[in-house]
């Protein structure tokens, strides 16, 4: 693909992707169900056209060019801007020198209210559905209810499924109408041409990596874990977590613990008495990064992070912690460096 300034422009021009602006145009004009959740459908059967289409080293272990290091932050610290002063070469100097970004003030305190209200819809029509499903029950649903929360057409256990959201979490794209709100918070951000110069190629969303979360605080702390470690090879990724409620170091609902240095590998898991053979036990991260002070950052309702599949976090555990968090997950992928088996959509 031709670029100008070295950065490939925003194509977005295939067959796929035209047939989705077409119904999102058609949606915002109807406001009907059947529309929006065609388009979520479409964004997710797209998904299937997208190929892994190099099975070479991770990208970052074979960059040559070594981004300005733009932020100074102090011990325990991770650099963070404004989302007003966002950009890629931010988030590429930040990642490539630290392992993530914060950025403040993401989504306005309305937006946060609003999606928290939303993802409460979304949990209690999940619920009602899975318990109606269970029960081989046909039951009655409102075109709300719907519209918060309607299964996927694809080859997803809804038995995983109902287990997630036990846990406090549920996939984006079940709820048609909440991923449709945040790909169009997303475009407002200018998110895609973002992550277009950040990737040097078009953006896909993973299906099983976009979540809706909605956690308690641990009765345990939780091991630690690299979402590499169970990836795949040859992929190019950057995660966005949005916080909707305060939450992290001076709150009292968890936050996340991330190690604040840039690695280009997976630490070994499942040793020293980690829970899951993808997973690192606080010992193990302990004694690879004894001269690391672990990042514990406040975040305030609508700031975010980014960061990729070799960082290394947790979510935080503390007595302190004593009301559940809020929170928005969206994995992004090169188009042709994504990990497949995380489902690729378009978005």
């Amino acid at each position: 693909m031709s670029t100008e300034n070295g950065v490939a422009p925003v194509a977005q021009n295939d067959h796929t992707a035209k047939e989705i602006a077409a119904l999102a145009e058609k949606y915002r004009k109807s406001e009907e169900l059947a529309d929006l959740v065609q388009l979520r459908d479409l964004r997710l059967q797209g998904g299937k056209k997208i190929t892994q289409q190099t099975d070479s080293a991770w990208r970052r272990e074979t960059e040559t060019e070594t981004p300005p290091n733009l932020f100074a932050p102090g011990s325990g610290e991770l650099p963070e801007v404004d989302y007003r002063d966002l950009s890629a070469e931010a988030v590429q100097s930040a990642m490539y020198h630290h392992g993530a970004l914060i950025v403040r003030n993401l989504f306005s305190s309305l937006q946060t209210q609003e999606f928290c209200k939303d993802i409460d819809t979304v949990m209690d029509a999940g619920q009602e559905y899975f318990v109606a499903t269970k029960k081989d029950e046909n039951v009655e649903r409102s075109a709300d209810s719907r519209s918060a929360f309607t299964p996927a057409p694809l080859n997803v256990d809804l038995n995983a499924a109902a287990f997630m959201g036990n846990c406090g979490a549920v996939a984006t794209f079940l709820s048609p109408k909440v991923s449709h709100r945040l790909f169009e918070r997303f475009d407002e951000l200018g998110l895609r041409e973002l992550l277009q110069a950040y990737f040097q190629d078009e953006s896909c969303v993973s299906y099983y990596k976009s979540v809706l979360r909605r956690v308690e605080p641990l009765p345990n702390p939780a091991d630690w874990h690299q979402d590499g470690a169970f990836m795949g090879k040859g992929i190019d990724s950057l995660n966005l977590w949005v916080a909707l409620t305060d939450c992290g170091a001076g709150t009292n609902s968890p936050g996340m613990d991330l190690v604040p240095q840039r690695l280009n590998g997976i630490v070994p898991p499942g040793g020293n008495g980690a829970a899951f053979d993808w997973s690192v036990s606080a010992k193990t991260v302990s004694e690879n990064f004894a001269d690391v002070k672990i990042a514990q950052p406040h975040f305030g309702a609508g700031d975010a992070v980014f960061f990729d599949h070799f960082n290394l976090h947790v979510t935080s555990s503390s007595p302190k912690f004593t009301k559940p968090r809020y929170a928005i997950e969206t994995w992004f992928f090169s188009k042709s460096r994504c990990a497949l088996n995380q489902i690729p959509a378009y978005w």
